[in-house]
């Protein structure tokens, strides 16, 4: 703007010198020249403001297209964090189905030789202890495969210590025996009886999300959907509301 001021001042100078019959050619030719030099400087001022705009649009551009892809890389590897998440799950899961059948052909040989194979499960549980004792006493028989001695005991936390913490985990981990036992219509009732005694804890997603896998794993999808959508609408800000998700839109 001050070159186009400057160069109109000089035009109209230009012009009231002629008009008054005072200028020389050789002011006209001054006067053309120094136009000319402001007109090149105008236009290559003009030039660099242009090439700086360029400049600046395209680091914008790249920002922007970086920004996209960061978010890009973010959400694949959240992705696939949740679906390791899911196969550790269901590895779990099988890991537990596989020694429970173990179990049983040990069993089943120990009878055709004709010795009677050793049952964990004929261990007898304390008649009483704090609620840590006898949820630890549940934790090594069910790791150990005896499913209705651990039972026994996780029942024992729930009956004797309903407010106590491990409670929720007790409750859930009665579910667990069935499953270990193939029992699945008691477990998914055990896993349900989690959000009923325990609805605040944060066993209750799990439990609800444990009977969505079951459910699935045993071709009920419609009963594995109401699982999961039970768990997005009533724990949406739980880990395990965003697995039922990615569950829910496998299955679309």
């Amino acid at each position: 703007m001050t070159l186009h001021r400057s160069l109109s001042c000089l035009a109209w100078a230009a012009l009231a010198a002629v008009l008054a019959g005072c200028a020389t050619k050789k002011d006209v030719r001054t006067l053309q020249q120094t136009v000319l030099e402001l007109q090149a400087r105008q236009d290559s001022l003009l030039a660099q403001i242009l090439a700086q705009n360029r400049i600046l649009l395209d680091t914008l551009r790249a920002t922007g297209e970086t920004l996209v892809r960061v978010r890009g890389d973010l959400a694949h590897q959240i992705l696939q964090l949740e679906q390791q998440l899911i196969q550790i799950q269901e590895l779990t899961g099988q890991s537990q189905r596989r020694l429970a059948e173990l179990r049983q052909q040990m069993e089943s040989r120990g009878q055709e030789l004709g010795q009677p194979a050793a049952r964990p499960d004929t261990a007898a549980t304390p008649a009483g202890g704090t609620a840590e004792q006898l949820y630890s006493i549940g934790v090594q028989q069910l790791q150990r495969g005896a499913a209705q001695t651990a039972r026994r005991a996780f029942e024992q936390v729930v009956r004797e210590h309903p407010l106590h913490e491990r409670a929720p985990d007790a409750q859930f981990n009665v579910a667990e025996t069935y499953v270990l036992e193939k029992q699945y219509d008691t477990a998914l009732r055990e896993f349900e009886r989690v959000v009923e005694l325990f609805p605040n804890s944060a066993r209750a997603p799990t439990a609800l999300y444990r009977a969505g896998l079951i459910s699935e794993e045993q071709g009920n999808i419609a009963k594995a959907r109401e699982y999961f959508q039970r768990v997005v609408s009533s724990y949406a800000r739980s880990d395990e509301a965003r697995l039922a998700r990615e569950r829910l839109t496998r299955r679309r």
